[in-house]
């Protein structure tokens, strides 16, 4: 019964909860109404039966109570008789006498079938004295219908009363309730929908309570309305925002393309150019456009990057690279900019910490270049030292890698400023250093979105400590390093460098692949522990030297240990951070001598120690792609669609010396034509083009080899609009590869010795008619 009810209750509006509710009322007042009335009937009826019992028992008393006495059976009987027939209520009569026993009796016929009666005990006395009892079964049948009248002519009254005090009640429910909170409710529900409300006005005689109510809707529909003019404005907003944005992001590409063609033409015909015979000025002015060159490319491929971080278009790529080797080229391209500053640049990469795993080594690189760049920027003497290290995490890595700089430090209160964009430690005014300021905001950006971060301690005057976090996951694809058996292990190898930092550094690696190491302070120690060597009979199988030491350099040193007799052949690497800092003649003097450049990086530190020892102590590695035997490539046939006149030169003059034959079309329409006429190994195509562009000129390509059935050939994209979007562009239509301007000659190089390597093997072409 509940269930229904609530179900009721809750589908329907309020006026029928209310009439549901009063029907509910009036039902549990008709019923107790019903009740009280019956009860009182019945009390009444029955004091009547007992009224009219006492005064029939009275009268036969009185009538036979001679009979009684005397115990006159007949003339009791004949009594009893007459009384029943006299008195229809009175189904049967018996008399007791004092001793109890019945001495008369009669009964109604009725008496068997009768449904209900009372039975009433009466003593029969005179003068105080006991003759008997008189015992007198009375119906209730009469009474019964008395009540049921008297009962239902109550609950007829009540009903029709509390029917018309529910009608009155509900129409003043409607009236002064429903009425006005319908009103409010519609005005409400226009001012939800965003319509336009009428005319609502409540009656005069609504109370307080819906005035209130009907105000606060009014206060609402206004809050609305301004909310509605809020909305309009931010979506307008939001319009002119993506319209802004939009023509920013054309305007960084077409910048972008229009920087990178003449710097194209800048920086190539400068690579060109260090390639023929100039004077040492010649090639210190050659030198300085390539840097600047590269500089400003590096501003401007900064603030593309910054944007489209900003616009939401930067996507990270998954692949399985080497951390350690990213880290290691980050090093070696900012190794020349520190040594120029005599800074000292140096890197642990902890020898127990895998080095593949899984992620964007591209934007990593970025991430460390920025941070390490930053670093080896506002440091003018002392050191930036790299520490990379990591904790295990089921199939994660925590990595940290630690950029610590002896340079001028960040004020306090310029902490958290410095991630931002275009801001630096300097003021504008007064800046000593040059850059945009975007790095470690382009860093911060990536790492948000590697789930990362960076952070910064620092002491103004003394250097900072940035400290990037990142977790990644270990790959399982990573090839084999070294051969199975390493014929180093066991060597001794003695390290002599003034600095604790770098002979910790080497001697961890050293140790890592098996060898014993013993560390030198200066060249004085290291005599001592060469002494030691010898008359323990301990052989010294390996010699690092650091070349500047203050109180003697590596050569010097090199010397005095070829004086020793047990250390005479023994193979000495000498490690500086000047190219070459021994000459041919310095290496004649101390034979068996080898040397190599700081940084040094791993494989170049077990190249030149298998190179040292003569055994096969190398990685079992392929030759990369950019060495010289991997770049032999019989002649080629090139056909390069560019517009730019400047372009043409420089690309022309870069493979002025390489086995390849270059054909030139100044646009799409040229480069469909001269591709059927000269049917080149490679097209070199330019994006943005007269008459056809480079994405239309690649599909007609591409549809007509479909429908000739001829070899595909590679189509490179070499163009100056280096968005992701451009890339993607030129993919989709069926170009092969994405170089962008400026041009560098290895890369170009590497393109095409890799679209082509595979030409001899491949299927005859087919010839095309034009």
């Amino acid at each position: 019964m509940k269930a229904p009810l609530r179900k009721l209750l809750q589908s329907k509006g309020i006026l029928s909860q209310i009439v549901v509710s009063m029907s509910l009322a009036a039902l549990l007042v008709v019923v107790a109404v019903g009740g009280v009335a019956r009860r009182y009937e019945v009390e009444r009826v029955s004091e009547q039966l007992s009224e009219q019992a006492n005064l029939t028992v009275s009268l036969l008393s009185g009538l036979m109570l001679e009979a009684i006495i005397v115990e006159d059976v007949p003339v009791l009987e004949t009594g009893l008789v007459e009384a029943i027939t006299r008195y229809p209520k009175i189904l049967s009569i018996n008399i007791e006498n004092s001793e109890g026993e019945v001495i008369a009796e009669a009964s109604n016929s009725a008496a068997d079938e009768a449904e209900g009666y009372v039975m009433y005990r009466r003593p029969v006395e005179f003068e105080g004295f006991v003759f008997g009892t008189m015992v007198v079964q009375w119906s209730t049948a009469e009474g019964r219908e008395i009540v049921l009248d008297k009962v239902r002519q109550t609950i007829t009254w009540t009903v029709l009363a509390v029917i018309a005090m529910s009608l009155l009640m509900l129409y003043l429910v409607y009236r002064l309730a429903l009425n006005p909170l319908q009103i409010v409710h519609a005005r409400m529900s226009n001012a939800v929908a965003g319509a336009k409300t009428g005319h609502f006005s409540l009656p005069w005689y609504s109370s307080r309570e819906f005035q209130a109510l009907n105000v606060s809707v009014g206060v609402l529909e206004d809050s609305f309305a301004e909310r509605d003019e809020r909305e309009k404005a931010l979506e307008h907003a939001r319009e002119q925002a993506e319209i802004a944005s939009r023509a920013k992001s054309e305007f960084l590409a077409n910048m972008s393309h229009e920087i990178r063609t003449p710097m194209n033409g800048v920086i190539g015909m400068a690579e060109v150019l260090r390639e023929t015979e100039l004077t040492p000025d010649q090639e210190l002015y050659t030198e300085t456009i390539v840097k600047s060159g590269n500089a400003l490319l590096s501003i401007i491929n900064d603030i593309l990057s910054f944007s489209k971080i900003e616009a939401g278009k930067l996507e990270l790529t998954q692949a399985t690279f080497n951390l350690r080797t990213v880290i290691e080229d980050v090093i070696m391209l900012l190794a020349p900019k520190a040594a120029e500053k005599w800074v000292q640049l140096t890197l642990r990469y902890d020898p127990d910490l895998a080095e593949f795993y899984d992620g964007d080594a591209g934007r990593i690189r970025q991430i460390v270049t920025n941070v390490v760049g930053n670093a080896v920027k506002f440091t003018s003497r002392g050191s930036v030292h790299i520490d990379v290290t990591g904790v295990a995490r089921g199939q994660l890595m925590d990595l940290r890698i630690s950029v610590v700089d002896t340079g001028i430090g960040i004020p306090a209160e310029k902490l958290d400023r410095i991630f931002h964009a275009f801001e630096q430690v300097d003021g504008a005014a007064t800046r000593n250093f040059e850059g945009t300021g975007l790095g470690l905001a382009i860093s911060t950006r990536l790492l948000q979105m590697m789930k990362g971060r960076i952070h910064v301690t620092s002491s103004e005057g003394k250097g900072s400590v940035f400290t990037i976090d990142i977790s990644l996951p270990t790959s399982d694809r990573a090839p084999v390093a070294f051969l199975p058996e390493q014929p180093v292990s066991g060597l001794h190898a003695l390290i002599v460098d003034d600095l604790e930092l770098n002979r910790r550094i080497l001697g961890e690696r050293l140790r890592s692949w098996g060898l014993r190491v013993t560390e030198a302070a200066s060249a004085m120690e290291a005599m001592l522990h060469l002494d030691e060597m010898r008359d323990a009979t301990d052989t010294c199988d390996l010699i690092f030297l650091d070349y500047n030491m203050p109180d003697c350099d590596g050569y010097e040193l090199a010397l005095r240990i070829r004086g020793l007799p047990n250390t005479a052949r023994v193979p000495i690497i000498v490690i500086s951070s000047v190219d070459p800092a021994l000459s041919q003649s310095m290496l004649a003097d101390i034979e068996v001598c080898h040397q190599v450049l700081k940084p040094v990086r791993a494989d170049d530190l077990r190249g030149v120690i298998s190179q040292a020892l003569g055994a096969g102590f190398a990685v079992e590695e392929r030759a990369p792609s950019g060495s010289e035997d991997a770049k032999t490539m019989q002649r080629i046939k090139v056909l390069m669609a560019e517009d730019n006149r400047t372009n043409q030169v420089v690309v022309t003059r870069m493979l002025k010396s390489e086995s390849v034959d270059i054909i030139i079309a100044s646009n799409g329409q040229e480069a469909i034509e001269m591709y059927l006429r000269e049917r080149p190994d490679v097209i070199l195509m330019d994006m943005m083009m007269p008459v056809m562009d480079g994405l239309d000129a690649t599909k007609a390509i591409r549809k007509i080899e479909n429908e000739t059935g001829v070899r595909r050939v590679p189509i490179i994209a070499l163009t100056a609009n280096a968005l992701q979007s451009h890339e993607e562009a030129c993919l989709e239509v069926g170009m092969d590869d994405f170089l962008s301007k400026p041009i560098r000659k290895q890369a170009l190089l590497d393109a095409l010795h890799q679209w082509t390597e595979d030409r001899d093997s491949a299927e005859p072409q087919n010839k095309l008619e034009a």
